[in-house]
């Protein structure tokens, strides 16, 4: 009978508690690399759904830029007022898209304008826009001109607040302090951040404004407004006419839309109006804004991209914004 010593059976153990441990690392090692293969394989897959999705919203801008410069094109396709989803298959995927024309909203951006000293200052037309479009939904005059001059102040460039807004100083006494932006917002989700704006009033806000801080401009395209945006164009008019009166004019415009803007404002209803030419130039018979929603299914990857896409007087088109998730 082979007996093993005391020091043989203790080194033997260790031998065995070593294998173990290794085993027990290479298993570790072994799932650590995998699960590195898998995240590289998917971030492969996500900058390849980012592509399509770059490569989508140029084929999408293009399109929105051919149906902006074409009025027959747009009555013919019945896309005055578009709501076109279309897909197509791609290797390993898919992609799908809708373009919607954006161009009949309040730009919140609209509130300051460029000034000589390259900043911004208040652009008072657009301030008086804004508090008649927010009393015209039942908020308070008093309360409308806080929340004007809050989102004038936000965007400015100098530090003195308005009456009822708010500069820097009052957002430094915070809990985590912070300044104005002195900048065009970019983001409505931005107004979270300024006096006054509640999520609800945010949300409400999103039904019938937009960003923009490119053109800085509220433009109504006349021939894609319908009833629903009587309130947006009786704000920027400023006359004394009600949603209902309003409403009559795109009841009965064209079926096909007009053909000159001097033909809506030759309505029976706006005919002979002292209305300033500034204001005029805020209306349009064609569209100047697209919004491009993107979708790209990829492998394992999905992607949801929304592209806000200007269209230029020279008929050429910009981003004005961008935004992706997964």
């Amino acid at each position: 009978m082979n007996i093993i010593r005391q020091d043989e059976g203790a080194a033997l153990l260790t031998v065995l508690l070593l294998v173990s441990v290794m085993s027990a690392a290479m298993v570790v090692t072994l799932d650590t690399l995998n699960l590195e293969t898998r995240n590289v394989a998917s971030e492969s897959q996500l900058y390849q759904a980012r592509e399509y999705a770059f490569a989508a919203e140029i084929i999408g801008a293009n399109q929105a830029l051919q149906l902006a410069g074409n009025r027959e094109l747009l009555a013919i396709q019945d896309l005055m007022i578009p709501e076109k989803r279309v897909s197509f298959q791609i290797e390993g995927g898919e992609i799908a898209g809708e373009l919607t024309e954006a161009t009949n909203c309040f730009n919140l951006a609209s509130l300051v304008k460029a000034n000589s000293a390259n900043g911004f200052e208040i652009n008072q037309r657009s301030y008086d826009q804004y508090v008649r479009l927010l009393s015209g939904f039942g908020i308070g005059e008093r309360q409308a001109m806080a929340l004007a001059s809050s989102l004038v102040d936000w965007q400015d460039s100098d530090d003195s607040a308005m009456s009822m807004g708010a500069e820097s100083f009052t957002y430094s006494q915070s809990d985590i302090p912070y300044r104005t932006a002195n900048h065009p917002i970019n983001q409505i989700e931005e107004l979270r951040l300024i006096k006054g704006y509640n999520p609800d009033l945010i949300e409400a806000l999103k039904r019938i404004s937009c960003v923009d801080p490119v053109s800085m401009e509220t433009m109504v395209n006349v021939n894609s407004a319908n009833v629903a945006h009587a309130p947006l164009v009786k704000a920027l008019l400023g006359l004394p006419l009600s949603d209902t009166n309003i409403a009559s004019i795109f009841e009965t415009r064209p079926a096909v839309g007009f053909d000159n803007i001097a033909r809506f404002w030759n309505s029976d209803l706006l005919r002979n109006r002292q209305i300033p030419t500034d204001i005029r130039k805020q209306f349009s018979i064609m569209p100047k804004r697209y919004l491009l929603s993107i979708d790209v299914l990829y492998g394992d990857v999905s992607l949801h991209q929304e592209s806000l896409i200007g269209i230029g007087d020279d008929q050429s088109y910009h981003l004005i914004h961008r935004d992706t998730g997964i």
